[in-house]
């Protein structure tokens, strides 16, 4: 069935697939943020397990909000997110003044990295598609200059 298709038929079919998968993307991620009040569901700062446990001390951000390990789910600091974030207490960077207490990280930030992914993947979609258009134009060349040295012969 696919053979039996033009070129110009199959450029228009993959526009249209195109264009529809990113319509979908773009009310999908409208509406589950409608939908769902994410900036209710990570509130991770807020709850009674981020108090503060520097007391007067300034707290210091040591690593930033990242996903927790496979081996750490099971902590208090990441059951309520899945995201964890390391604190210490002042300036000093001893280890006994270092916790882990939960954090949140913001969708626009998700959805950016998602975005980056797909213009990666794009890109290596058009890249591959030029290396073979490439390609075959000098595997027809050749072709083509075979057959003329048969014919001159």
């Amino acid at each position: 069935m696919i053979e039996f298709c033009s070129r110009k038929r199959m450029v228009v079919a993959i526009v249209v697939l195109l264009s529809l998968t990113v319509l979908t993307l773009f009310v999908e991620g409208r509406w589950s943020t409608a939908k769902h009040n994410l900036v209710d569901v990570n509130s991770g700062r807020d709850s009674e397990e981020n108090k503060s446990r520097c007391g007067a001390v300034k707290e210091v951000i040591m690593e930033e909000c990242r996903t927790c390990k496979p081996w750490e789910q099971e902590q208090a600091f990441c059951q309520r997110t899945g995201y964890r974030e390391k604190v210490g207490c002042g300036e000093n960077k001893s280890d006994s003044d270092t916790f882990f207490r939960s954090c949140h990280v913001d969708p626009w930030v998700e959805e950016r990295k998602f975005w980056l992914v797909e213009a990666l993947t794009c890109l290596l979609g058009l890249a591959s598609y030029a290396l073979v258009k490439y390609r075959q134009s000098i595997l027809d060349q050749q072709l083509l200059d075979k057959v003329n040295r048969q014919i001159a012969a």
